[in-house]
């Protein structure tokens, strides 16, 4: 995760490497007469399209029998091949439930530069350039821009039934950064579900870079079991809470994955079911196909309105880091792009706020010293909870656990925490915007 680099990370040379998620893949658009299969009793019943304390920003129940056109382009990144009848999708919509399907006879969407993968997808977004995968891949050429559906931040829905054909291959619902339009395409990526065919009991996701200086020094992945249930077999609700500086995973409702960076672009939406990329070479077994039965993305209701803040001494005009690695935070005049200087706040949902540092993911805290400290902490703990009271134009950060104050009044490099007066600078603090 970001704790790998202290800075923020410079342009991957690494970026048009070919990596484990299907590079990419697209087919034909045919109504097939395939139905989604019935229910199981295990399914995890669908939610509500309410949630409390969120409103609804994008739904999609995939009702009727056709794709809206007026949110989904029913293609795979048409501008980069030169057969773009290849990179069609094969779907059906029955029952409320959307079938991606592939067949024996799906050709590669784009044998030039992405050899045999085949692929089955539609997009809320298209631009030419958009996701180049590949270094030497030209944008082949010019495909209507389509903005169905973009967004920044928000709780993502998907409940849905994994494939279970074995083999190579994999189902995937991902967001890709729409910010660089240039033909670098420097845009990251989420991949919520990028699941193998291969481990059908397992929720693969990961997050990316890809050449975006603000996002994840190094690429993340997770491949792990699920919780409960037979995601082949049985409908499970897999969640995405997007948030300026946190990306917090859950299966049916429960927290699975976290990881301590996001992306700060608007991204669109690929959904899609892939075989031989990255996830292996495909078997014979056909159709290959996933079940969708919705997509929902809602807002939070108190906005998203802080990402990862610098906190400035207004002694000293310095800010507050933990570059050292001696578990104490420290003060001084580090570079602005340094992730060691960049914190991110967290509510406690009963008026205490925590500090969670962006290059290690750990939190500020106090303990019987007269340091402040910074290290893995339950959300609990109210030694890393704080209150921020404002004093002229400044803010003074009190330690719930011990009612003290944050101030460099000894000079000595370290934070500190006592009772020193409101009108003393060394205990006064502002915020600024990372960049």
């Amino acid at each position: 995760m970001a704790a790998c680099s202290r800075t923020t990370p410079p342009r991957r040379a690494d970026r048009y490497r070919s990596r484990v998620r299907a590079a990419t893949a697209g087919v034909l658009v045919t109504a097939g007469a395939l139905l989604p299969t019935a229910a199981y009793a295990a399914d995890t019943p669908p939610n509500p399209s309410t949630k409390p304390g969120y409103t609804l920003d994008f739904q999609e129940e995939f009702n009727g029998t056709s794709l809206d056109t007026n949110k989904w382009l029913p293609s795979y990144l048409p501008h980069w091949t030169s057969t773009p009848r290849n990179a069609q999708a094969r779907y059906t919509i029955a029952d409320g439930v959307l079938t991606e399907r592939l067949d024996a006879d799906t050709p590669a969407w784009n044998a030039q530069y992405d050899g045999t993968v085949k692929i089955s997808s539609i997009q809320s977004y298209d631009k030419d350039w958009w996701h180049k995968f590949n270094a030497s891949m030209p944008n082949d050429h010019h495909e209507p821009d389509f903005n169905g559906y973009s967004t920044k931040y928000g709780y993502f829905e998907i409940r849905a039934k994994m494939s279970n054909v074995g083999g190579g291959g994999h189902q995937a619902f991902w967001m890709v950064g729409t910010e660089d339009t240039s033909s670098a395409s420097a845009n990251p990526e989420i991949d919520m579900i990028e699941t193998f065919f291969s481990r059908p009991a397992n929720w693969r996701l990961a997050a990316y870079g890809w050449g975006d200086p603000n996002f994840l020094g190094s690429w993340y992945s997770s491949d792990a079991a699920v919780p409960s249930g037979s995601p082949t077999s049985e409908y499970h609700v897999y969640g995405m809470d997007w948030t300026p500086t946190q990306l917090r995973f859950y299966y049916d409702g429960q927290l699975y994955k976290t990881v301590n960076d996001a992306p700060n672009m608007a991204m669109g939406m690929i959904l899609g079911i892939y075989t031989d990329a990255g996830s292996g070479v495909h078997n014979d077994v056909w159709p290959k196909t996933w079940n969708v039965d919705y997509i929902r993305v809602f807002k939070d209701d108190n906005g998203y309105p802080e990402g990862y803040q610098r906190i400035k001494n207004h002694q000293t005009g310095q800010f507050a880091h933990i570059e050292n690695k001696t578990g104490n935070v420290q003060y001084g005049s580090v570079p602005s792009t340094w992730w060691s200087s960049h914190w991110s706040k967290e509510a406690t949902g009963d008026g205490f706020i925590r500090y969670r540092n962006r290059w290690t993911g750990e939190y500020m805290h106090t303990t019987t010293d007269s340091l402040v400290h910074y290290g893995a902490q339950p959300a609990t703990a109210t030694a890393s909870q704080w209150t921020e009271e404002p004093v002229s134009g400044y803010l003074r950060l009190k330690n719930r656990a011990t009612g003290t104050f944050v101030h460099t009044e000894d000079a000595t490099g370290n934070l500190q925490h006592g009772a020193v007066p409101s009108t003393w600078w060394t205990s006064q603090w502002a915020f600024e915007p990372a960049p």
